[in-house]
């Protein structure tokens, strides 16, 4: 069975990848890789949002945006 991404991992990459938001928060790439499969921490999003809030709303809009189902 193959787990799928959480949507925050696009978020993660809008932030310029793992290595860069494990430096912004001083913890481990390890731990923000978790954060790939779990989700960004509420506490965490914030914070990104608060950081950086063009490219958290750059992310939000595109995560919003639905996406178009094949024609059948």
């Amino acid at each position: 069975m193959d787990k799928k991404l959480h949507p925050d991992s696009s978020l993660i990459d809008a932030f310029g990848g793992t290595l860069k938001v494990a430096t912004f928060f001083e913890i481990t790439t390890g731990a923000v890789s978790q954060w790939r499969w779990t989700g960004v921490p509420k506490s965490r999003k914030k914070t990104l949002r608060l950081a950086r809030p063009k490219v958290y709303r750059a992310w939000e809009s595109a995560v919003a945006q639905p996406t178009e189902a094949p024609n059948v």
